[in-house]
């Protein structure tokens, strides 16, 4: 996709696996083992065989949360290329979980919540600058700007804050990927506002829950490819 890199989360057909790696987006999420219910949620056996499918370049992304223990064991048990912590992982969560992922060569990416309460529970701090210089000390691929939590994690269009994006972005010295509400028709506006390099979309390019739909995908890569 040139020089904006390109996430599709939530998926869990054969099919959409396949159309998106034919369309050219980097990245193939897979919600898996997530600790509550949501609509996009697999099991380590249903998500296994979908894995596979992802070939080089293209890579795999886990989301998932919980315990380090429960973590490392999922992503040891299905290899994907990275696994995204979406869920309440502390600091220190995210360090263990890191370390020993790096030991497999999967790669992590931590989650940043946009509320005060949720980043002081994870982090031990509110302040942006604070956790963002933390997070870029450990050995995280990347980090994430989401405006879906697990307070939200079920609900589709959330609304994305520009600001808090743009802020982990001009603050970190890693990849950040923002994620919440983009489509093929504000797409254009949030890199713009933003200076994002990689995005991460679910529900934008969704017909129902859980079933990409073709139009909107090729809509939405067509709207990024003329940013260049």
């Amino acid at each position: 996709m040139g020089s904006i890199k390109v996430k599709i989360c939530g998926l869990k057909r054969e099919n959409d696996v396949q159309m998106c790696m034919e369309m050219g987006v980097d990245m193939l999420g897979f919600v898996t083992e997530y600790p509550i219910p949501v609509p996009w949620n697999l099991s380590r056996t249903q998500a296994l065989p979908l894995l596979s499918r992802v070939q080089a370049p293209h890579r795999s992304c886990i989301v998932t949360g919980g315990t380090p223990e429960k973590v490392i064991a999922l992503a040891a048990s299905l290899r994907p290329s990275m696994v995204q912590l979406h869920f309440k992982e502390t600091l220190e969560d995210t360090i263990i979980i890191s370390d020993a992922l790096r030991e497999l060569n999967i790669d992590v990416i931590k989650t940043v919540p946009p509320a005060m309460e949720d980043r002081f529970s994870q982090f031990g701090a509110t302040d942006i600058e604070t956790i963002v210089e933390k997070l870029c000390k450990t050995s995280v691929y990347g980090l994430l700007a989401d405006s879906r939590v697990p307070s939200n994690a079920s609900k589709s269009g959330t609304e994305l804050d520009l600001n808090f994006c743009s802020q982990i972005i001009n603050l970190s010295s890693k990849p950040v990927i923002i994620a919440g509400g983009i489509n093929a028709r504000n797409v254009c506006n949030v890199v713009t506002q933003t200076g994002a390099g990689f995005i991460d979309i679910m529900t934008g390019v969704e017909s129902i829950p859980g079933e990409k739909d073709a139009a909107l995908l090729s809509r939405l890569l067509s709207a990024i490819r003329n940013l260049g």
